[in-house]
């Protein structure tokens, strides 16, 4: 068997010359030389350069992320509730937090060109420590709510359910959803908070607060299923209770108004749903000394027990779904 002769390695150094020359190319050689003085030397400007390219990573995905197919997403399971959520222009903020142009609330089977409730510049911010832990709650947010303003933190974990919210400055003349109940112009101006926690399931371990006021709230014009409703005008009106137990009970409901006063004591049982939550609540209206005639005589027509001074007593008992008047 004859040995390989020394010729058999000449196509390997054709190649390798070849390859040399074109190292040594002006153009190849001057980007070589380049590329080494940008690349990071040493342990620590290599990790900066990874923690930099990481960064730049996370903000591109963060700006081409379909923030607002996501949003959509987790309110899909609102799907078989009494109303229907909708959002427009979802943002990713600072800390996490998004930002929603637009929120809607619908009742359903109602007339879909008026919401039941709209809030626009919704800022809504994870808890950082609770992203931590697997879970985003407590949330903080704030919404621009009818020309005023609603800031709070909400809770949504079925077993450690939270709200805190305070609205300052609402604008009830604002609020188009009146007329999923009656038709009319409603005035005046709502401020007050709202504080409960408990289980979702269990409104039983329900606990807080409520304190609501209103300033020159007025009803004008008023119809309920072609029923007409006088023009009643509050200059002042407060509503005041605690939650403990799953029950509310109202301390303090008082309305002031030019045409008839108002107040009121009792509780509300709560229930899951809400909606069938019991009523037991006591109401005595009375009605101003200089009452028009017409008024009288409607005032007269109201259910309830007449009192000595021309005041009348009311029950009002049922669910909120289907009060009872007596």
């Amino acid at each position: 068997m004859s040995a390989p002769t020394l010729g058999s390695s000449a196509p390997f150094d054709g190649l390798r010359d070849r390859w040399q020359r074109l190292a040594a190319h002006p153009a190849l050689a001057a980007a070589w030389t380049h590329a080494r003085r940008i690349t990071p030397n040493g342990a620590v400007p290599l990790v900066l350069y990874g923690v930099y390219t990481v960064v730049l990573f996370t903000i591109f995905v963060a700006a081409t992320f379909p923030h607002e197919l996501v949003m959509r997403r987790l309110l899909a399971p609102a799907a078989g509730a009494a109303v229907a959520v909708e959002v427009q222009g979802v943002h990713l903020g600072w800390m996490l937090g998004y930002t929603i142009d637009e929120l809607r609330l619908f009742r359903r089977g109602a007339d879909p060109s008026v919401p039941l409730l709209t809030a626009a510049r919704i800022g809504a911010a994870p808890s950082l420590l609770g992203i931590l832990h697997g879970q985003p709650f407590p949330v903080a947010v704030r919404a621009d709510l009818y020309g005023g303003t609603l800031d709070g933190t909400v809770d949504l974990r079925p077993e450690a359910f939270a709200l805190r919210a305070t609205l300052a400055n609402v604008d009830v003349a604002r609020y188009a959803g009146l007329r999923l109940f009656l038709e009319g112009t409603l005035q005046g101006r709502i401020d007050g908070s709202i504080e409960l926690a408990g289980s979702a399931a269990k409104p039983a371990s329900t606990s807080g607060s409520v304190d609501l006021r209103a300033a020159d709230l007025a009803l004008e014009g008023g119809k309920v299923e072609g029923i007409i409703v006088p023009d009643l005008h509050f200059p002042e009106l407060r509503l005041e209770g605690t939650v403990k137990g799953g029950r509310l009970d109202l301390g303090d409901v008082n309305a002031h108004g030019r045409e008839v006063t108002v107040q009121g004591t009792g509780n509300v049982l709560l229930e899951h749903p809400f909606a069938a939550s019991l009523l037991n609540l006591d109401f005595t209206l009375t009605p101003a000394a200089d009452l028009p005639d017409n008024l009288r005589l409607t005032f007269s027509l109201i259910p309830g027990d007449p009192g000595p001074h021309g005041e009348r007593h009311i029950h009002l008992s049922g669910t909120l779904a289907q009060p009872r008047i007596k």
